[in-house]
């Protein structure tokens, strides 16, 4: 079958045809802005021809040259296309003569064959040339905000260079506001590192400037501390269970300590958190989810909330105390009587039975519980935002005193002084409004235990009026 196509003479020219077609419409696709003018000159468009500019570089710089222009080439279709696929065809200006100054200048093209003609969108360009400035400038190391790990901080960070020196046009010159080196390689970091910074010059708007920096890089040494500090946490029972058959007998977590994001000057002063976990409505166990406080002039804490597990027991019954009591001083048929010894009998000497006495007395003093009530201990609002704006007022208890009650070891009791610990409310984040917010005590230590003769306070938060006064509470 092929052969007889391919030996019909018709056949070969319909298939020539086919293809002399394709081609034809293959060139044309190829050569779209090719026209056909006359008497076999063709036209076509060289885009982004890349602009050079001459000029004195070491002691001038130029503003205003285009980075590229449009060439349009005419001549024979050949070297027309040939233009096309040379890599070294340039625009060029040249200012080798130019005065300094703002001025309109003509751009050129070379590397064209001579039977070509061109011309060049745009044609000219209007350029400043300006004597070259150099002055020194302080680089400023910013860190983004990735390269230091959460809970730690950068220190003093030292740049070696600390000033380069910048070229450029006095009026470009004029216009740098920052030199910044930044470093955003770096991530998470929590230990002293050492890196490299590149350079740059910004306007004010942040717009960055074209000039020579030298040198182009700094080294950056990044001393790095952690903020925070980790403090033990105390969780203190408010309040009685309503119901007297059940007691409370511990009070735990898992978290026993939190970390506190503040500065030094804010963490040396925070030697524990206190939580008050009130217990009134408390039946049987059961683990609760309580926030912890942030202290004043702290940023944050981590965690931000615990879990609090609070156990539980049943208080014995009084009945066998009580038939103890009811049957005191009445002999049992079946027990013994007791007697008393008489003047004349054999007894310890008292001189001996008083060392006795104080031996024992002396051996049980260190482990005896004592309580010490203190009345009337003011209520310190802490953790309130814009407190110069804000003014607070005591709704219950009305006088902003309560009593506390301190349980521990009785010599240690003894020692505690109405200085020695805080009752606070903790404001954190609270704006206008009536807040019932419960009680903390800061100060004491773990070793002792409270009670608050009211485990909660109501507080009224009022905007202050424009001119500072306090306003009138309804």
């Amino acid at each position: 079958m092929m052969d007889r196509i391919l030996t019909n003479k018709w056949s070969v020219r319909i298939i020539s045809l086919i293809f002399a077609a394709i081609l034809f419409t293959s060139v044309t696709a190829t050569n779209n802005n090719v026209t056909s003018v006359t008497d076999g000159v063709y036209v076509d468009v060289i885009n982004n021809v890349p602009v050079e500019v001459y000029y004195d570089k070491d002691n001038m710089n130029v503003a205003g040259v285009p980075d590229t222009v449009d060439v349009t080439v005419s001549g024979p279709k050949g070297l027309v296309q040939l233009a096309k696929t040379q890599p070294n065809i340039i625009a060029y200006i040249d200012l080798t003569n130019a005065k300094a100054g703002t001025q309109s200048v003509k751009i050129k093209v070379k590397g064209l064959s001579d039977r070509l003609k061109s011309t060049i969108n745009p044609p000219t360009a209007k350029v400043t040339l300006a004597e070259k400035v150099t002055k020194k400038y302080s680089v400023d190391v910013e860190l983004n905000k990735s390269v230091i790990a959460s809970g730690y901080q950068a220190g003093t960070i030292k740049a070696d260079p600390k000033r380069v020196s910048i070229t450029a046009s006095k009026e470009t010159l004029d216009q740098i506001a920052y030199v910044k080196a930044t470093v955003s390689d770096e991530k998470d970091q929590k230990s002293d590192f050492t890196t490299n910074a590149t350079i740059s010059a910004f306007d004010a708007n942040l717009n960055k400037l074209d000039v020579e920096i030298d040198p182009g890089e700094v080294e950056v040494d990044v001393p790095v501390s952690k903020i925070g500090k980790t403090v033990p946490l105390r969780f203190q029972q408010s309040g009685n269970p309503a119901d007297k058959t059940v007691t409370i007998t511990s009070i735990t977590s898992d978290d026993e300590h939190v970390t506190v994001i503040a500065p030094e000057s804010v963490t040396d002063k925070i030697e524990q958190i206190t939580i008050p976990i009130d217990v009134t409505q408390t039946t049987a166990d059961k683990t609760i989810e309580v926030p912890v406080p942030v202290p004043t002039g702290a940023t944050s804490v981590t965690p931000a909330s615990v879990k609090v597990k609070i156990t539980t027991g049943k208080k014995q019954s009084d009945q066998s105390s009580n038939g103890a009591s009811e049957g005191a001083g009445q002999p049992s048929e079946e027990s013994p009587n007791v007697t008393t010894p008489d003047a004349g009998t054999d007894s310890e000497p008292d001189a001996d039975k008083d060392n006795k006495e104080d031996e024992q007395t002396e051996t049980e003093e260190p482990t005896k519980q004592s309580s010490s009530e203190f009345k009337d201990i003011p209520i310190s609002i802490i953790g309130l935002v814009n407190s110069d704006s804000f003014s607070t007022a005591f709704l219950d208890p009305t006088s902003g005193k309560v009593n506390i009650t301190i349980s521990g070891l009785k010599t240690e009791v003894d020692a505690i002084g109405r200085n020695d610990f805080n009752v606070v409310a903790n404001m954190s984040n609270l704006q206008d409004g009536t807040h019932t917010i419960p009680l903390a005590v800061h100060g004491l230590a773990a070793n002792f235990t409270f009670t608050l003769s009211q485990s909660k306070a109501e507080i009224q938060v009022t905007k202050k009026v424009a001119d500072g006064s306090d306003p009138v509470l309804n």
